[in-house]
């Protein structure tokens, strides 16, 4: 034997969200979205600037491999 349960959900007499949850739902909808763009800013900056620091230590093997002397003061 099969038993259905129906609520009011299913049926479709389900009421429509009040106004003010709709002006909270878009208020935390816009507050997400900042927040991910923030994020996403953030996340960038940081991979510039771990890229502009490996650029700048690149040339270091050349400062490594001196073979003049350096001069001395008399």
């Amino acid at each position: 034997m099969i038993t259905a349960v129906f609520s009011n959900f299913l049926v479709g007499t389900a009421e429509k969200p009040s106004r003010l949850a709709q002006v909270a739902t878009r208020i935390a909808d816009a507050l997400i979205a900042s927040r991910a763009r923030s994020a996403a800013q953030e996340l960038r900056r940081h991979e510039a600037f771990i890229q502009d620091l490996s650029r700048r230590q690149d040339h270091s093997a050349l400062f490594l491999d001196q073979t003049d002397l350096l001069p001395t003061k008399i």
